[in-house]
This record gives structure tokens, C-alpha cells and sequence, in this order.
């Protein structure tokens, strides 16, 4: 719905662009030789060309930061990223946070082979993720305890061991607090997110729009009529 929204927004504006534009073309350059009808037609079409350079970049960041940078992008309702061992942090939703070994994709029980899932706090240190997660109840996990657990993931070995706390919780109460807690897995997701492709992005996205003004600029009669 964002993107959808966006999209309308920045069309809606390079519509009103492009007819500003095109008039004040056609104002400096009123003559009907051909290189003013092509300098008018080049400023109505640069806020189109513009639109879709910004679209086109987004796909490059967005292929960059997944298979390069092995990350989510910024804008991405699902974030991730990769630790340097190999294994993924990132959160469902921006509100589920979970941690699988590489080649792992988590299933429905909250701890499984490679992956622990509904992660509250999350440490790395001597090769184990240390942490807790909430054991919510429900239709799929009828067997939870509504309890926070805490848990100890080898990645040696790829061993889970938990523990109760004895600490109830619900799901909704603990994942928004979860941005407050010191430990928190967002904390470990921060640190080993890359900043490099959000600059690769703005360079990208700024030269070709540099490019374009040029363009635009080079097509630019040597003079109006009234010179």
C-alpha cells in the first residue's frame, strides 16, 4: 500500500513537472525550429525519465543489498541480515525477531532444527547465540507455556538448549518492548548492518539524474527568437 501510494504521489508530480517545465521551455524558446521543439519536448519528458531512474535504482539497491551486501533493504517490512559466520537475524514483520543457520528457513514451533524463533534478547559470544524468546500458546503450538525461555544456540554443533524463567508474557507486550531492552536482538541486527549500499544507492540515483540534467541542458538552443 506505501509503495502504491508513493508511486501515485510521484507520478501526480512529475505530471505537474512536466507541464511546468514544457511551459517554460516553451516560453525561453517560442520559435518552431527543430532544435527548440526537441529542447521543449526533452524538459516535458525529463520528470517522467527521472521517475523511472529512481525506480530502476531502487531495483539495483534492492538487488545489491540482498546478494551483495546479504541484507535486507531499508525499506523492507521483513529485515535480516547475515552475521560474518554465516547465520541470519532478522524479524517477520519487523515483529517476530528470530536467528536461523545458514541454508535454514524457520518453521512454525518456536525452536527448531537451526532456528529459534519470537526472540526477545539475543547475545553472540564463543561460537553460541545466548538469549531469550517467548514460548506463546497457541492454535498451531498448543504445547507453549506463555512463558519467557531463555536458550543457548551452539553454532558448532547447531545444539539448542532452553531453560524456563518462570517470567509469563505475551507475544504483542513483548516484541514492542523489545526496543527498549539492552540485549535485544535489534542491537546485534544494528551492528552487522551494512551502510555501504544506501551510499552506493545515492550515487547511482544522484549521477544519473545529474546526467539527465545535462542532457537536457546540452539540447538547449543557443538563443530565443527574440535575441
Amino acid at each position: 500500500m506505501t509503495f502504491l501510494m508513493w508511486g501515485f504521489i510521484l507520478t501526480i508530480v512529475s505530471i505537474v513537472l512536466s507541464i511546468g517545465l514544457f511551459r517554460f521551455a516553451k516560453r525561453s524558446f517560442p520559435d518552431s525550429t527543430s532544435s527548440a521543439k526537441r529542447y521543449r519536448s526533452s524538459n516535458a519528458a525529463a520528470p517522467f525519465l527521472a521517475l523511472g531512474w529512481l525506480v530502476t535504482t531502487l531495483i539495483l539497491h534492492t538487488f545489491i543489498s540482498n546478494h551483495l551486501a546479504h541484507q535486507s533493504v531499508g525499506y523492507s517490512p521483513d529485515p535480516y541480515v547475515t552475521l560474518p559466520n554465516g547465520y541470519v537475524v532478522g524479524s517477520l514483520n519487523t515483529y517476530s525477531g528470530y536467528v536461523h543457520a545458514p541454508g535454514v528457513t524457520t518453521d512454525i514451533p518456536w525452536i527448531g532444527h537451526g532456528y529459534v524463533r519470537g526472540i526477545i534478547d539475543l547475545e553472540f559470544r564463543d561460537g553460541r547465540f545466548i538469549g531469550t524468546y517467548l514460548d506463546s500458546k497457541s492454535q498451531f503450538q498448543p504445547q507453549g507455556t506463555d512463558h519467557v525461555r531463555n536458550f543457548v544456540f551452539d553454532t558448532r554443533d547447531q545444539s539448542i538448549k532452553t531453560s524456563d524463567t518462570d517470567t509469563a508474557g505475551d507475544f504483542t507486550s513483548q516484541q514492542n518492548s523489545v526496543h527498549r531492552d539492552q540485549n535485544s536482538y535489534w542491537n546485534l541486527y544494528a551492528r552487522n548492518r551494512h551502510g555501504w549500499p544506501a551510499v552506493v544507492f545515492w550515487v547511482i540515483l544522484l549521477g544519473g539524474w545529474s546526467a539527465l540534467v545535462a542532457v537536457v541542458q546540452r539540447l538547449k538552443p543557443a538563443g530565443s527568437i527574440s535575441d
